[in-house]
């Protein structure tokens, strides 16, 4: 359920002041809900969290590899930083660079997803 998980999301970094009203937030569920399909949601949700499955109870309840609960985060950075987004799975985190347009954000989002079912990293 993408507004669950949108309800039970966290904005840190260059989001955190607009949360999801930012521009690439925006373009980010806006790519989540309307172009990934199925599949494709849980190849997403794998990257940032290590597991495929949202919890019974949905995402309020989402735990970390520690057993606490830590909500789904979007950590804002610069491209400076990184150009594809970076997962922290122990803390269900992506680190989502502030990209200049949503077909930037969608090349560079379901390449990461892409590569990191395929076990390899981007650098």
């Amino acid at each position: 359920d993408i507004d669950d998980w949108m309800k039970y999301t966290i904005y840190q970094g260059e989001y955190e002041a607009k949360g999801a009203s930012s521009k690439t937030c925006k373009w980010f569920w806006d790519i989540v809900r309307n172009e990934f399909d199925q599949e494709t949601r849980a190849r997403l949700l794998q990257f940032v969290t290590g597991t495929s499955g949202v919890p019974s109870r949905g995402f309020s309840v989402l735990q970390g590899n520690d057993g606490n609960i830590r909500q789904f985060c979007i950590n804002g950075v610069s491209k400076d930083f990184t150009l594809y987004p970076k997962a922290h799975t122990c803390f269900n985190r992506i680190d989502l660079p502030v990209y200049s347009s949503k077909d930037e954000l969608r090349e560079k989002l379901t390449v990461a997803v892409a590569t990191s079912a395929t076990g390899f990293d981007i650098e």
